[in-house]
């Protein structure tokens, strides 16, 4: 491996600052040491100045408004030079040979970016209604995902690497997507990744469950309501998607099969009067409606569109081109 790599961090919540160091202390230990360390500071002044005096020559990056995920990775990507990026959350610890791993992936020219494994920590019990076919809400991999190497749509983008051409040819994550203030959907990373295999035809991502992350789960995320909003907010975000790329979404339609057999396990634990099958049953009904809900109403928002205000001629002309003119101040 040749290429220069970059390690990209977001953040936003001064709560999280030991979270974020453990983080970047988990990119130290990398059996293969990154090139560049880029941490994006969305919209907290008083964070980017605790972070950096302990930077360890990492480049903090500071944005004065508050932009969403997307966009600050965008920025994170625009104030480095190497030729492939990782993500990882602010809120994850990475294996000691996670960037060699995802980087590896890169050796065959074909591929356009990897993603990995999420494991969670539980910041409490883990409540008796959430499926594990439903991690996918907490930023962890979820049931069904595979075990081995293979080739998938798109990236998780809190633990994954990218080539940078997709920033500096296709523009980055469309800023609309992902999530921010407003929305705990994503979907930008699904909507790049499409975007960028219909760039380079024959080109494609690839899921490696070798390089592996921790990624802690709070306590307030383990509230039912929590993860209602997060299931709705998916599901309005990939009615974007699908609006911008009609027939994209074959990978959740696939995922979507295998929810009634996971629902027919839950209902013979009911009836096997095991413990936590009623909650784990109704859970999982009420976060596949939540998703079904949010599909609807994302749907009919874009049917309705053409009332209202012009469609895009393309994805990419609300997107933030990454350019050298346009990178944010850093500080080293």
């Amino acid at each position: 491996m040749t290429d220069t790599a970059a390690v990209i961090i977001c953040a936003h919540l001064e709560e999280r600052l030991p979270n974020l160091l453990d983080a970047m202390r988990s990119v130290d230990r990398q059996t293969r040491h990154p090139d560049e360390l880029v941490v994006v500071i969305d919209a907290n002044a008083s964070l980017a100045r605790r972070i950096r005096p302990v930077a360890n020559g990492a480049c903090v990056v500071e944005l004065a408004q508050r932009s969403g995920l997307a966009a600050a990775r965008n920025a994170g990507v625009a104030a480095c030079s190497s030729e492939i990026v990782l993500f990882l959350d602010d809120d994850a610890i990475a294996h000691p040979e996670w960037v060699e791993r995802l980087t590896a992936t890169i050796d065959d020219p074909r591929v356009l970016g990897a993603s990995g494994h999420s494991a969670p920590i539980w910041g409490a019990e883990r409540p008796a209604w959430l499926s594990d076919e439903f991690l996918w809400t907490l930023g962890c991999s979820y049931a069904g995902q595979p075990r081995q190497r293979v080739q998938v749509r798109n990236v998780y983008g809190g633990c994954c690497c990218l080539r940078r051409s997709l920033f500096t040819e296709l523009g980055g994550y469309d800023v609309r997507l992902g999530r921010s203030h407003a929305s705990h959907g994503g979907g930008e990373e699904a909507e790049l990744c499409v975007r960028a295999q219909r760039r380079w035809p024959g080109s494609y991502f690839e899921y490696e469950p070798l390089a592996q992350i921790d990624h802690i789960v709070p306590v307030a995320r383990l509230r039912l309501r929590y993860v209602l909003r997060r299931s709705y907010d998916e599901g309005k975000m990939k009615a974007t998607v699908a609006w911008l790329h009609p027939g994209a979404l074959s990978p959740e339609v696939s995922f979507a099969r295998t929810l009634p057999r996971a629902f027919a396990r839950c209902v013979g634990s009911v009836l096997a009067f095991e413990r936590g099958g009623v909650a784990r049953a109704g859970g999982m009904a009420a976060m596949a409606l939540a998703v079904v809900a949010g599909l609807i109403v994302g749907r009919v928002g874009h049917l309705l569109a053409p009332y209202r205000r012009r469609k895009p001629s393309s994805a990419s002309d609300s997107t933030t081109t990454v350019a050298p003119a346009s990178r944010p101040k850093t500080d080293p």
